[in-house]
């Protein structure tokens, strides 16, 4: 049995993007205001990065982050397959916005960065390895 994930209140929208682009800051590779849908391939270049699901109603239901310890062109996409092996998350994620960031950016301001979209979206901050809401 599948667990749902998070249903969402903060419509995920292109200046709410604009916005949790602005908070990376220095660390922002580019700008891409584009949803982008979970089940159409996708091209990005980005090795990290955060990243936002969004439901079918428009609504952010997840944020989560990758930071690929060998070199993943388009690593977003290449987690959100894996994320995508859930039945709950292929039957209710509809499309996902990338933040990308540069190479250089350090672990702990992914992190940083991550529970920040997450705070400001509304979206429960979880602890990935343990699985444990913190």
């Amino acid at each position: 049995m599948s667990t749902p994930t998070w249903d969402g209140v903060v419509p995920m929208t292109r200046s709410r993007y604009l916005y949790l682009a602005d908070l990376a800051g220095d660390n922002l590779l580019v700008s891409r205001p584009i949803a982008h849908n979970v089940n159409m391939p996708y091209d990005g270049d980005e090795e990290k990065a955060v990243y936002v699901v969004a439901n079918r109603d428009g609504l952010a239901c997840y944020a989560g982050q990758t930071r690929p310890s060998r070199s993943w062109t388009g690593a977003a996409g290449i987690r959100l397959k894996q994320h995508l092996a859930e039945r709950s998350k292929r039957d209710e994620w509809d499309t996902f916005w990338v933040l990308p960031l540069k190479w250089s950016t350090k672990p702990a301001i992914i992190d940083w960065y991550e529970r920040t979209v997450a705070t400001r979206l509304m979206l429960p901050l979880r602890h990935h390895r343990g699985g444990t809401v913190i």
